[in-house]
């Protein structure tokens, strides 16, 4: 059996045989193909491996509980860029824990760049993954949804109001 000998682009021959078979040369059409096992486990979440790590690592500035609040709003966000449209009394309720602890920490994963500011009703603050620390839709729309967004920062960034009482 003969190698095939390049002729053009996307053939070859088989020098053999003379036989002209076709190649591919990764030029299939984009498609917004997304992973969706259904029924379980469902939406699949792009999440940088690296990233997890080094919020396990005990230097990071988060701990258990920023994580539980971080991974919260991964799987129970709506797909893409929308943001999570629950009360923080409502996230305490599902994962323990009253109001004012998850505002904290919801507000530490903001300073870090974890959650996104998205949307204001009101008084109340919506939040959303940052889609560079996890993502939920078409890999097509993260690449749009990441290009103006700001990176995740580990350590975590000391606490403004912290600083405040340390000056005074």
């Amino acid at each position: 059996m003969g190698r095939p000998s390049p002729v053009r682009r996307g053939t070859a021959v088989n020098r053999d045989t003379g036989e002209i078979t076709q190649l591919e040369f990764f030029e299939r059409p984009k498609t917004g193909i997304r992973y969706d096992w259904r029924p379980n486990p469902g939406r699949h979440v792009n999440v940088p491996k690296e990233l997890v790590k080094r919020l396990y690592d005990k230097s990071s500035g988060y701990n258990a509980g920023d994580r539980d609040v971080f991974f919260f709003y991964l799987g129970f966000s709506p797909d893409g860029t929308e943001p999570l449209r629950m009360t923080f009394k409502e996230i305490a309720d599902v994962i323990g824990g009253r109001p004012d602890t998850i505002a904290k920490r919801v507000g530490k994963l903001n300073r870090g760049g974890l959650l996104l500011e998205a949307e204001r009703v009101g008084r109340i603050v919506f939040y959303r993954a940052n889609p560079r620390s996890g993502f939920d839709g078409a890999a097509e729309d993260q690449v749009q949804a990441v290009k103006d967004v700001r990176f995740p920062v580990i350590p975590a960034p000391a606490n403004a109001e912290v600083k405040r009482k340390a000056a005074s």
